[in-house]
């Protein structure tokens, strides 16, 4: 049974909205996986890196902050785009956010969960195709929970990621003041690392914070979003932050602030650590709830590439508008649902066939990272034409919405730059590569869409269903 009334309304609140942004973020898997990044770029100088990180994120989120309290729609980004800078350039925009997300699910919450339990189970650790069953997971449980709507997602990601919060902060302080622990002021100090390296570890370290806006995708099914998802972005940053800063803190005093190369080459250290400090048990439960936090975080992403997807047929950008059908009961747009499990299930494993799962999912998530920025930037930008053109603001209250994303701004360009220069070689220039090609494909949309239709019809993109309100 479905209908095509549009998503459900009210079906999650405030605490909805910060968990799903939190879950997307997947704390405990970032703790397990890029900590060790960071310190074979900046050493000991981590959790100095993950302060500067808030800060630009902070300037990040601040163009989602001011775009969502006006706008509520399931394309997120995109239709932030189309406010400022029209339809053609949020369809263009549109292109990259779904593939973005389509990169971040397969790579990251399907590949890498894959990857990393691959070598603990006895049997599959032996064949050399022996992670392909584990890929089948996160899959078929993430979009059973998308196909049957989104409360029992938005549950499971609550309670998956709570439980993993307190995990990770509760170790963190067992750690620091653990009476073995030799606690330093030095890892918030450059611990002599140039400009250069500090710049290049707070980029990765931005990446930990990938997803907080994702509230925004779901913005049209929460009470009273406009005044929910600032609020729900804002707190996730705050807690996100917190976590970050204070587990990266601990595991760098508790491995030992002047062995950070060995923590960089180590075989899941964070693992290591937390054994060493509250023993094998904790261990292992560390490592159930970095697991878990990789499939929290698919059905976090799941949820935004649904609505993306969703918003996309809507719109007729991507899809026909027979794809954006709601299930009368379930509220969920299972047409869209079933077509992206069948899509992550193939770039999934042709991905980890071809590369192998991990360096699958680095080239994967490296040319997601690349699109999400492009669509950031032009967002980004997009924020203070809106404000001049539709709002009418005043240059008083127009000029923080061009300076208030500019530090975001200038690290997503060099993020981008840094795909490109120097380029990489086999098989992450794959990734430098599809990024031009997604760009030209993404180019060919924004003409097709322009030659095709009305202007009107153009100016809808983005804008259904009461998007954008009056000054908040």
């Amino acid at each position: 049974m479905s209908q095509d009334n549009g998503l459900k309304k009210n079906v999650a609140g405030l605490w909805a909205g910060v968990f799903q942004s939190l879950a997307y973020v997947a704390p405990a898997a970032t703790a397990a996986s890029f900590f060790v990044v960071e310190a074979g770029v900046a050493g000991g100088s981590v959790p100095l890196t993950f302060i500067l990180a808030t800060l630009g994120v902070a300037s990040a989120m601040y163009m989602n902050y001011e775009f969502s309290k006006r706008i509520s729609h399931a394309g997120g980004y995109y239709s932030y785009v189309s406010a400022g800078f029209g339809g053609r350039w949020g369809a263009f925009s549109g292109w990259l956010y779904y593939i973005n997300v389509l990169g971040a699910l397969t790579g990251f919450a399907v590949l890498f969960f894959a990857g990393v339990l691959w070598p603990l189970v006895p049997g599959l650790s032996s064949m050399a195709y022996g992670w392909i069953p584990l890929a089948f997971i996160p899959i078929v449980l993430i979009f059973s929970l998308l196909y049957f709507g989104l409360k029992p997602s938005l549950y499971y990601t609550m309670i998956g990621a709570v439980i993993e919060i307190v995990f990770v902060l509760s170790v963190s302080l067992v750690i620091i003041f653990s009476p073995h622990t030799h606690n330093t002021f030095s890892p918030f100090t450059t611990m002599g690392n140039s400009f250069g390296n500090l710049g290049l570890a707070s980029v990765y370290a931005i990446l930990g914070f990938v997803g907080l806006g994702s509230v925004i995708t779901i913005s049209e099914e929460l009470h009273n979003p406009k005044k929910m998802v600032p609020k729900a972005i804002m707190l996730a940053l705050v807690i996100g932050a917190v976590v970050y800063i204070l587990s990266s803190y601990a595991f760098v005093v508790g491995w030992g602030v002047n062995d950070m190369n060995g923590f960089a080459n180590a075989t899941n250290p964070g693992f290591t650590v937390v054994g060493n400090y509250l023993g094998p048990i904790a261990m292992a439960i560390f490592i159930v709830i970095t697991l878990n936090s990789f499939i929290s975080n698919g059905i976090a992403e799941g949820n935004a590439f649904s609505r993306i997807g969703y918003a996309l047929s809507r719109d007729r950008v991507l899809f026909p508008k027979s794809m954006a059908d709601i299930h009368a009961s379930t509220g969920s747009p299972r047409k869209m649902i079933l077509f992206e499990a069948v899509l992550v299930t193939v770039v999934s494993i042709a991905g980890g066939v071809i590369f192998g799962p991990f360096t699958g999912a680095a080239v994967i998530t490296t040319l997601n990272g690349a699109c999400l920025y492009i669509v950031h930037l032009f967002a980004n930008f997009a924020l203070p034409v809106y404000g001049r053109k539709t709002l009418k603001y005043s240059v008083k209250k127009w000029l923080p919405f061009l300076l208030g994303p500019l530090p975001a701004t200038a690290v997503y360009a060099f993020a981008i730059y840094g795909v490109f220069f120097p380029f990489p070689g086999y098989p992450l220039n794959i990734a430098s590569y599809g990024i031009i090609a997604f760009v030209v494909i993404g180019i060919i949309i924004a003409v097709s869409v322009g030659l095709r239709r009305s202007h009107e019809d153009i100016r809808s993109i983005g804008m259904q269903v009461d998007s954008v309100a009056e000054e908040a």
